[in-house]
C-alpha cells in the first residue's frame, strides 16, 4: 500500500507491539460494548502483527473464525508466528492492499484500527467495509484526531512532531484527524444503531508506553525525508529533543484523541 507513511518490516512491527500495549484496555472495552461474541465471523482490516486479530479469535472461540488482512508480509509473518504459538486454529492471515480489498457480504464483524486515516477516498473505504458485512453485522472502527494530542509542559519538539506527522499523512493522501469524521462516514455508508466513544491514553513517569510517540517519529523518518518535509539534520535534532522530553519522569504525553465508532448493517427490510 504505497500511501502508508509509517515504516513497515521488523522496525514497524516493534512499534505496533508498543501501540498494542497502549490501546489494549480501551480496545477490549470497545469489543465488549459492541457485543463481539462466540461464533462470529470477523475480519481485522489493516491487522499489522495481529494483536486485535488474536483478541477477536479468543472472543469468538472455535465456533467462529477471524481473518487478519494487511499489506506488509513481514508483519503478517509475525502475526502468523504469534497465532501459532497461541494455538489459535480459528485465525488466518492474508496479504492484501486495503485500497482495493473487497469481500462483499462475508463477515459478521468488520474491525479496523487506525486504518481509515491512512487511506485516500475514505468514503469509498467506509462503503467497502460496510459491504463486507452480512446483515445484521457490526462495523467497528477506531481512528485518531491529532488535534487533540498534547503534552505537559509544552514542548517544541512534541509540537513539531505532531505537525510533521499530520503533514506527512496528508501528503500521502490520508488525514491524521480522520477520527472525528468516522461517525458521519459510517452513517453515510449505511450503518445504523451507531454508537460513539472518545478515549485518550495518556502517559507520565518513565513507562515504556510513553515512548510511543518517539517510536512513531523514528518510524516516519524515512517517509518524511522522502517527501522533503524535513532535512536529515532537522530529523536527528527532533528525535533527540523528543527522546529527552520523553525520558523526563516529570513530563506528561497524551496520545491523539481516539474516536471509537460501531454500528450495524441492518437487513434490507429494517433499513
Amino acid at each position: 500500500m504505497a500511501t502508508y507513511a509509517i515504516r513497515g518490516g521488523a522496525e514497524g512491527a516493534r512499534r505496533l507491539n508498543l501501540l498494542a500495549e497502549v490501546m489494549a484496555p480501551t480496545t477490549e472495552a470497545l469489543l465488549d460494548a459492541a457485543g463481539v461474541g462466540v461464533g462470529m465471523s470477523c475480519v481485522d482490516v489493516g491487522c499489522g502483527v495481529g494483536h486485535v486479530s488474536r483478541a477477536l479469535a479468543a472472543r469468538v472461540g472455535p465456533e467462529g473464525r477471524v481473518v487478519g488482512v494487511d499489506f506488509d508480509p513481514v508483519k503478517l509473518q509475525a502475526a502468523r508466528d504469534a497465532s501459532d504459538r497461541a494455538a489459535l486454529g480459528n485465525l488466518e492471515f492474508r496479504q492484501a492492499d486495503m485500497t482495493v480489498w473487497s469481500e462483499p457480504s462475508t463477515y459478521d464483524v468488520v474491525y479496523g484500527r487506525f486504518i481509515v486515516s491512512h487511506l485516500p477516498d475514505r468514503e469509498r473505504v467506509a462503503s467497502r467495509l460496510y459491504d463486507a458485512l452480512r446483515a445484521p453485522g457490526l462495523l467497528i472502527l477506531e481512528d485518531i484526531d491529532f488535534t487533540g494530542a498534547f503534552c505537559y509542559p509544552p514542548n517544541a519538539g512534541f509540537t513539531r512532531y505532531c505537525e510533521l506527522y499530520t503533514r506527512l499523512i496528508a501528503r500521502r493522501g490520508g488525514d491524521a484527524n480522520a477520527g472525528a469524521a468516522l461517525y458521519q462516514l459510517c452513517l453515510d455508508a449505511g450503518l445504523r444503531n451507531l454508537s460513539l466513544r472518545v478515549v485518550q491514553p495518556t502517559h507520565c513517569a518513565c513507562t515504556p508506553e510513553k515512548e510511543l510517540h518517539l517510536s512513531t517519529l523514528i518510524n516516519i523518518g524515512d517517509a518524511a525525508l522522502a517527501e522533503e518535509l524535513v532535512t536529515q539534520a532537522e530529523l536527528e535534532t527532533l528525535i533527540a529533543e523528543l527522546a529527552h522530553f520523553t525520558a523526563d519522569a516529570r513530563t506528561l504525553i497524551a496520545c491523539p484523541r481516539v474516536f471509537q465508532v460501531w454500528g450495524q448493517r441492518l437487513p434490507a427490510a429494517a433499513t
